[in-house]
């Protein structure tokens, strides 16, 4: 038998609690309690949800239903990472102030920092528990296909958007220059 709380050894878990515990640091220290109330409740709401999604799917009775919460965790820290993006853009711009921007910005660097490394992980953990649920036979090989298919776009939007930018650099270059 499985053990039921196996899930607080995952690097995963512990990096979300980490993350959960240093946004919840962040909210009270940097943010207007008040005039930032909705942006603090969604912070802490999406920081929380990491860690939370991976427990409960870790309880769930199959490798298929525990995936599709790594699913809701891995949602739920994209969320978290594009409000730190925002953030970030903002307190650089001047478009919001805090007691302390130069320290908001490490505690935001070193945030945004530590969920890239967990979306790494959940990512491959979520890879990892796609092959199993493969192997079990959980999902059909259309459900495969399309899965293959959703990677292979989102890959070829990424090289798009890099090569656009490439390009653009090459133009603001000969543009300067000439």
């Amino acid at each position: 038998m499985r053990n039921p709380l196996g899930y607080k050894v995952l690097r995963t878990y512990q990096r979300g609690e980490e993350i959960y515990e240093l946004t919840k640091k962040f909210s009270a220290e940097f943010l207007h309690p008040i005039a930032d109330s909705r942006l603090i409740g969604h912070l802490n709401d999406s920081a929380r949800s990491v860690p939370r999604n991976i427990s409960e799917g870790y309880g769930r009775n199959n490798t298929k239903q525990y995936l599709e919460f790594l699913g809701f965790s891995f949602g739920s820290l994209v969320e978290l990472l594009e409000d730190y993006f925002a953030l970030e853009k903002d307190i650089k711009g001047r478009q919001r102030k805090t007691k302390d921007n130069e320290k908001a910005i490490r505690e935001i660097s070193t945030l945004i920092k530590l969920c890239m490394g967990e979306k790494s992980m959940l990512k491959s953990q979520m890879e990892t528990m796609e092959k199993i649920v493969g192997e079990q036979g959980l999902i059909s090989d259309k459900q495969r296909i399309n899965k293959i298919l959703a990677d292979r776009r989102r890959n070829e939007k990424e090289v798009d958007i890099w090569l656009q930018s490439v390009i653009d650099d090459e133009k603001r270059k000969k543009n300067a220059g000439g």
